[in-house]
């Protein structure tokens, strides 16, 4: 009988052993717990730090940092953990987004408010980004819940990203983008950062565009590539990079020229460590006048390995293997990937200095999941 019970008890340890054991032990190398974890405690750190309205209309800024990476990889990590539920950040922000997408025309007033309202010129800025981020959301969404044709809130997001595109000027065909003399995604050269962002809105929502089935929606594009396609040779290479992924998404907007320029200058600034680092992918300086941070961050790593894969190099690759297993030997056992600022030197323990951290753990992610 004694023999009997030892055995049971440790058949059922067996059974609670494998019922919950790590990802990592599956031979993924890394820990998406760990990394679902580390982003779920950021994005409600960050839903008490951010926020503009007022009562039940009050919402969350959807930072180019945090909030926007964590949307693009959440849903990645849940098929991943094979996780059918969305967490409840991610609801919250959906629901949020698809509230002001709605309240579009009251964006302007208290119960809402705009990302930035101190001038005139930060409030034409905050539209055109939050009418980018709205799109590329709902699109994003449509997508991952396996829907053949936009929703009705993401029609309506894209009816606002057309509305608040530039039409004339040296922006013709992008957006006004929210300027901050912060790089990588708050700067002058932000803007074709955004127009990228929304030619991978276009591409992603399933059955959104198809060309010539509406002469309005195919001027717009025309606009976007157009600004995308003239520009690419004048921007930095994290620019060139998003316009990889965009013309990887949205057909006609590169060349097969243009892309394989744009994937070798990418491959060229790998490191011997078999990462990258952000501030090799732009000629920044520091306002606080401290040196760039120069080794392997997980934000760069994980964003060129995501990008060079969709754009069809594979994992198999032997710039990309040695990439991803740079990826996989540095997740913190928190769970996150470290990523540095090219703005200013940061406490990485503070809230302000864990944004680098926030994109590079969500990129990283992202990157894993091919």
């Amino acid at each position: 009988m004694k023999r009997t019970l030892r055995l049971l008890r440790a058949v059922s340890l067996v059974l609670l052993t494998c019922a919950v054991a790590p990802a990592e032990d599956k031979g993924l190398g890394w820990n998406p717990a760990h990394a679902g974890g580390y982003l779920d405690e950021r994005q409600k750190e960050w839903f008490v730090f951010d926020s503009r309205g007022e009562g039940a209309t009050r919402s969350t800024c959807l930072s180019c940092h945090t909030v926007l990476p964590y949307m693009l990889s959440r849903p990645v990590l849940r098929k991943i953990t094979a996780s059918a539920a969305p967490s409840e950040a991610e609801g919250k922000l959906l629901a949020q987004t698809r509230m002001r997408v709605e309240s579009w025309d009251r964006l302007d007033t208290p119960p809402f408010g705009l990302f930035y309202d101190d001038s005139d010129q930060k409030k034409a800025e905050s539209w055109g980004t939050e009418a980018v981020f709205n799109a590329l959301v709902l699109a994003f969404d449509d997508r991952d819940r396996g829907r053949s044709s936009p929703s009705d809130a993401t029609r309506l997001a894209f009816s606002h990203l057309w509305a608040t595109q530039v039409q004339t000027g040296e922006l013709r065909g992008a957006w006004r983008w929210l300027d901050f003399s912060e790089p990588p995604w708050g700067s002058k050269d932000s803007t074709y950062f955004g127009a990228a962002l929304a030619a991978i809105a276009v591409g992603t929502a399933p059955g959104y565009y198809t060309p010539g089935a509406d002469a309005d929606t195919d001027a717009r594009v025309l606009l976007l590539r157009d600004y995308l396609r003239t520009g690419l040779d004048r921007e930095n290479l994290h620019n060139q990079a998003w316009a990889l992924w965009a013309g990887s998404t949205l057909d006609g907007l590169l060349t097969q020229e243009e892309r394989e320029k744009v994937i070798s200058r990418l491959v060229d600034k790998q490191h011997d460590d078999g990462g990258w680092s952000l501030s090799s992918l732009g000629p920044w300086a520091r306002n606080d006048g401290t040196a760039q941070d120069t080794a392997s961050d997980g934000y760069a790593t994980g964003f060129v390995l995501h990008v060079l894969q969709i754009a069809g190099v594979p994992k198999t690759n032997a710039k990309v293997a040695r990439g991803l297993d740079w990826l996989k030997t540095n997740q913190s056992p928190a769970g996150e990937w470290r990523g540095a600022s090219v703005v200013k030197k940061r406490d990485p323990a503070t809230h302000v200095g864990k944004f680098m951290s926030d994109a590079a753990t969500a990129f990283a992610v992202l990157a894993l999941s091919h």
